[in-house]
């Protein structure tokens, strides 16, 4: 199976026409997502996520139907052998990764990290090593962060591992490891522009070259 990681622009979603013939295709249970969020960008996010599911994973099938969770809620197709996939949204994008192995990813739009936040997730070494580097700072905090995610993300646990006790060598092909999980034979790949950052988690050395822009049928 070819790896694949798509990439929606949700500002697609403020057409109501378009969001509402997407909205009616989604299942019981990602309509009540999207109908908990207050703010329209956040409806649109969670739809987006929805519509990737449902088009690159499940194959038009309910949702509902075909998904299981995890101990920690990461979700997966109950078939056995079937798809493994990942989904992340920040800003006004939703991605979704899709593989034949298991994969983490998570994208962030290019923020400034305040003293705080750096120090309560990024080690001394990492941020040292991010400022004194010749990038852009901002897009460098941000990437750094997007590798936690989706090394996060791909053992399915969430905030029960603290960012700070994963630990990167940004040296290239960039590592981590982390206390109780075994990182071996993970590979991280990014992506990213000006405005976002991307990272998948895989056991493949190179996941994809490149991100594909998905659009609403």
């Amino acid at each position: 199976m070819e790896n694949r990681l798509y990439i929606l622009n949700t500002d697609v979603f403020s057409d109501r026409v378009i969001f509402d013939r997407s909205y009616l295709k989604m299942s019981a249970d990602r309509k009540k997502k999207i109908d908990a969020f207050r703010f329209g960008k956040d409806k649109r996010l969670s739809l987006g996520a929805g519509v990737l599911l449902r088009e690159l994973v499940t194959s038009g099938y309910d949702e509902d139907d075909v998904m299981g969770y995890s101990e920690n809620g990461k979700p997966f197709v109950k078939e056995p052998g079937g798809v493994f996939f990942n989904l992340s949204h920040a800003g006004k994008y939703a991605v979704c990764a899709v593989s034949d192995r298991p994969v983490g990813v998570d994208i962030e739009t290019v923020q400034l990290f305040d003293d705080a936040l750096v120090r309560h997730v990024f080690n001394d070494g990492e941020a040292e090593y991010i400022c004194s580097s010749s990038s852009d700072i901002n897009c460098g905090f941000t990437g750094l962060w997007t590798i936690k995610e989706s090394l996060m993300k791909y053992f399915g646990i969430g905030m029960l591992l603290d960012p700070k006790d994963i630990n990167v060598d940004l040296s290239l092909p960039i590592s981590a490891s982390a206390d109780g999980y075994s990182c071996s034979g993970l590979h991280f790949t990014q992506f990213g522009t000006d405005t976002y950052s991307i990272t998948v988690c895989s056991e493949y050395e190179n996941f994809s070259d490149s991100v594909s822009e998905f659009r609403i049928k």
